[in-house]
């Protein structure tokens, strides 16, 4: 290139960048003076408050398009949210017919602000508000360092979102003649979130991959870490029909057993009563518009496994041989605490165990084998292979939970011999809160009679015929 025209070529280079830079800064002269109109047109197409209160910017890259700073999102007087920093990404050829067309939108720092009030709605609803579509049609959309605090006041349950990161690709509005917005929103995307808190369950590094259209969400994988051990599933939703359909599969392991212990049941136990690593497996199908249909038409399988499980006060095989001496001992306090399984956090959110924890005061002991596997089928879980072996004991139980009016069903808890016979047992019935326990039972023999010495009763049924009470996984220590 001879230097006449690399002189040319740095003019015109230089003409053209100035050029730019000054409709540049016209640009963001007008947006400044503009600022009020884009507020009002932000708030009429929410239907919410929308406020600016930091300046307006134009961004070149990655792509064309305007920055806010300092923008707040207002429905009757509280924030719904507020975002440090907004970037919003416009296709230029349709600018320039004078069409605004959102590429991109990306969320920086964002406070999610969300209330479902007693009458059903949510605090961003608002009378007569519509989607509007040209903000929907968008290439991809991101949050990153996001905030979510959702509040439920009509079950009191809370959720709590902190440092999440959301892309958003493909989203678009339309295709079917549904009402609702959801029915209309197809996208697919990644969520990661630091911490997820859910009442009092806490969630770390969760990650998990989504994608939705037509009524029909899907998000799998899903990845966390929970109570020290480490989870993976999927969730499917289908709301296509007039009921919405749900199906949730979870392997959770090497969870931390005192830590699920002190989440589901605070302030029951004593602290560091129970040490040890559990896997929980469920697979669940549900249907319904509100919890309680849900309740009714659950339907799966849930199981929750443990091996050498250390106890701290508890000692169980202390605890029947004072039983043997003294005849003042409920085996379903044993049942309800350590069998129940997946379902504990359900019978110990009302349940007192008291009278356990003084019987159990002083000893240490040892869980070597934990098996609670239940069939659900409309919202009632069946015991299939519930037991547990200490190490000279093995407890067993059968039964039902009905969760439809949270009672026992047929509940009941046995001491068993090496034949899976019942050398103890009791019975509960009546509600999860206030059970309605019978008296324990010895083995009886054929003729009827029974041993008024435990220690007789028990060598006579290890040499005589019984029914066996439990015959699953869970071997007879050997002693």
């Amino acid at each position: 290139m001879t230097l006449k025209r690399k002189k040319v070529y740095f003019i015109t280079t230089g003409v053209i960048a100035l050029i730019a830079c000054v409709v540049i800064l016209v640009l963001l002269l007008k947006m400044q003076a503009l600022k009020p109109q884009i507020e009002a047109a932000a708030s009429n197409a929410l239907g919410m408050e929308v406020l600016i209160k930091g300046r307006l910017g134009i961004t070149l890259v990655p792509n064309f398009g305007i920055s806010l700073k300092g923008v707040s999102v207002r429905n009757g007087g509280a924030d719904v949210l507020t975002v440090e920093k907004m970037r919003i990404g416009l296709k230029l050829i349709p600018l320039m017919k004078r069409e605004v067309r959102i590429s991109r939108i990306a969320l920086i720092k964002p406070v999610f602000s969300l209330v479902r009030y007693k009458n059903g709605t949510f605090n961003f609803e608002t009378p007569g508000r519509t989607l509007v579509e040209k903000l929907l049609d968008v290439t991809r959309s991101s949050i990153s360092q996001g905030r979510l605090d959702y509040t439920d006041e009509r079950s009191g349950e809370r959720f709590e979102g902190a440092d999440f990161d959301v892309t958003i690709r493909n989203l678009s509005y339309g295709g079917t003649d549904r009402p609702e917005p959801y029915m209309n929103i197809s996208f697919d995307g990644d969520i990661r979130c630091k911490t997820l808190t859910i009442n009092k369950f806490i969630l770390t590094n969760v990650v998990m991959s989504a994608a939705g259209g037509k009524g029909i969400l899907d998000v799998n994988p899903v990845r966390m870490d929970i109570f020290g051990g480490t989870g993976k599933g999927s969730m499917h939703m289908d709301v296509t029909g007039a009921t919405p359909h749900y199906r949730v599969i979870a392997a959770l392991d090497r969870l931390r057993v005192e830590e699920l212990v002190t989440a589901v049941s605070p302030g029951k136990f004593p602290p560091k009563s129970i040490e040890g690593a559990v896997k929980v497996s469920a697979d669940l199908t549900a249907a319904g518009r509100n919890a309680q249909e849900v309740k009714r038409s659950l339907a799966g399988d849930l199981s929750l496994n443990g091996e050498n499980l250390m106890l701290y006060s508890f000692d169980i095989d202390a605890l029947i041989v004072k039983y043997e001496q003294s005849q003042n001992f409920n085996l379903v306090d044993v049942g309800a605490f350590f069998l129940a399984g997946p379902f504990g956090p359900a019978i110990t959110k009302s349940y007192n165990f008291g009278s356990l924890y003084e019987e159990l005061q002083g000893g240490k002991g040892l869980i070597r084998k934990l098996v609670s596997v239940w069939k659900v089928n409309k919202g009632i879980a069946e015991a299939t292979d519930v037991a547990l072996a200490s190490k000279k004991h093995r407890i067993g139980m059968t039964g039902g939970l009905n969760f439809n009016n949270d009672r026992f069903v047929d509940v009941t808890v046995a001491v068993l011999d090496k034949r899976g016979c019942a050398v103890y047992s009791q019975k509960v019935h009546g509600p999860f809160g206030k059970p309605q326990i019978d008296k324990v039972s010895i083995f009886q023999s054929i003729g009827g009679s029974v041993s008024n010495a435990l220690g007789d009763a028990w060598k006579f049924i290890q040499g005589g015929k019984c029914t066996v009470f439990y015959s699953g996984s869970v071997a007879q220590p050997e002693e």
